[in-house]
């Protein structure tokens, strides 16, 4: 068979580097940039009197738990390099006023003076009751098979009916996830389905502290895999700069690619590997698109999120000792820099310091900036995951199939395994060489999740809060420490009262 793949993402490198290597069919793969590889972008970074260095614009870190099939892809290469890193997380409010770091104990507490602060003692016994409880809102439960009615509960009405604090909502659950899901805090607050965001917490490993895998990275950046799927195809079947302006089913069966450039061919199988409005976009030119593809394909929404590659170190946490992986400015839209130096293992000493900043607060000083890029996201709400449901009933009905990330979480593990599923369920005589498995793993109760609902349910959680919060106000004020803001003499800051609680 002679088969298209529109789309040289991570969704589309999968369904290719399957029929290019594992089938005897031929595969074209389309892209319209000239840059394949989708959010896998590798680019050289040179600053100013240091080394250049490779260094990757958009995907950059994955775990073993959590991508198995990209993983196990990986592996097959053994001149991939895979390389270990750290993926914690920090905290920066109201330009530096309140910064905490998940990287240890020490960073937890990065502004000394907030072990004196009841709230910060709230939030760290929020974060170990939402990890041990939460989880029990998947048990038995599937995001695909499971009643609609589960995903009715948003993430704001489930902090708000099991009574957690607005620092553990602010300062920690709200960040991550906008940060994860490229989405603004109100929104995921208000509209996202609390049951999709702990199934993927679960999956990634964060409701855990203790256990959990390392995370990991590619060495010399993605672009080495995307090199070595294309580098394998034979002359002519990488089309870059060629966006596809239509495709349509003809009376024999076949498919009719047409490019922008006015190029037709005949295909007997497409595989539309890249977002639904896009997918859609290229179905209604092609004419005869159905009222149900309509209804699919156009039903998704997109985020639209500025990445910037820079030097500016003013879009890190105030305090260095706070500074991980990853950072999140805390603003009513989505903002985080990843620090690439410590994720892919660049020296500074040799590169300088190199920040990915998503959606900047405010413009990084001009001369620090390297590159920028703009990516879309899926906004993965109740409505997304209902139209993922009714995916199958387009799949493969007229020579046509549908995958990428958003048919999932929308991560990289999400396309790449779409891709393979696309082609194995539609083309003959694929033959994958693993096993092509799920992410979404069951958890385990843990029996500190008892603890918590005796101590919510019998009244003790707020009165050994209340005694805590009196105890820490009294070391406070005797030396001369201001819960609210920092060492007291600090501007206009003034003496700790003891009357704070938790």
């Amino acid at each position: 068979m002679k088969i298209a793949v529109v789309g040289s993402g991570c969704t589309g490198l999968g369904a290719t580097w399957l029929l290019n290597e594992h089938s005897k069919h031929e595969v074209h793969l389309y892209e319209s940039d000239d840059r394949p590889g989708g959010h896998a972008n590798t680019f050289t970074f040179s600053a100013p009197g240091k080394e250049p260095v490779d260094v990757d614009g958009g995907f950059v870190v994955f775990n073993p738990d959590s991508y198995p099939n990209f993983l196990r892809f990986l592996q097959r290469y053994p001149h991939l390099k895979i390389l270990e890193t750290s993926m914690a997380f920090a905290i920066s409010r109201d330009l530096g006023k309140f910064e905490w770091s998940g990287h240890s104990i020490s960073t937890v507490f990065s502004q000394r003076w907030r072990i004196l602060d009841p709230k910060m003692w709230r939030l760290i016994y929020d974060v170990l009751r939402f990890n041990a409880c939460a989880r029990r809102l998947i048990l038995g439960w599937n995001r695909l098979t499971s009643p609609l009615q589960d995903h009715d509960t948003t993430i704001g009405e489930y902090l708000r009916k099991e009574g957690y604090s607005e620092q553990f909502s602010n300062d920690f659950l709200l960040p991550i996830s906008a940060a994860v899901w490229d989405t603004a805090p109100e929104k995921l607050f208000n509209e996202f389905p609390v049951r999709t965001l702990v199934q993927f917490m679960n999956n990634h490993n964060l409701l855990q502290i203790i256990g959990a895998p390392d995370w990991l990275t590619i060495g010399g950046g993605s672009k080495t895999y995307v090199d070595t799927v294309l580098s394998a195809l034979p002359p002519g079947a990488l089309r870059l700069s060629s966006p596809v302006h239509s495709v349509r089913t003809l009376e024999s069966g076949k498919v009719l690619l047409t490019t922008v450039g006015g190029k037709s061919e005949e295909y007997d199988h497409v595989v539309m590997a890249c977002h639904a409005d896009a997918s859609l976009a290229i179905l209604r030119a092609g004419g005869g698109v159905t009222n149900e593809e309509e209804s699919i394909l156009g039903g998704f929404q997109w985020n639209k999120n500025v990445a910037v590659i820079h030097s500016d170190p003013k879009l890190m946490p105030k305090n260095q000792n706070a500074w991980s992986s990853w950072n999140y400015l805390a603003q009513s839209y989505v903002d985080d820099t990843d620090w690439l130096n410590y994720i892919q293992h660049l020296s500074v000493e040799k590169h300088g310091q190199i920040f990915l900043t998503l959606n900047p607060p405010f413009e990084p000083d001009p001369e620090s900036v390297f590159r920028e890029f703009v990516y879309d996201h899926p906004v993965l709400d109740a409505n997304a995951v209902s139209l993922q449901r009714r995916i199958h009933t387009v799949q493969n009905t007229r020579g046509i199939s549908y995958a990428g990330a958003w048919l999932s979480y929308g991560f990289h593990e999400d396309g790449f395994t779409s891709g393979l599923r696309a082609v194995t369920n539609a083309i003959p005589d694929v033959l994958p060489p693993f096993e092509i498995l799920h992410p979404d793993r069951e958890p385990k109760e843990t029996s500190m999740a008892r603890v918590f609902d005796w101590l919510e349910e019998s009244g003790w959680r707020v009165y050994l809060g209340s005694v805590l919060a009196t105890w820490l106000g009294w070391i406070a004020w005797l030396v001369g420490v201001d819960v609210r803001g920092g060492i007291s003499g600090e501007g206009d800051l003034k003496r700790a009262t003891g009357k704070a609680r938790a």
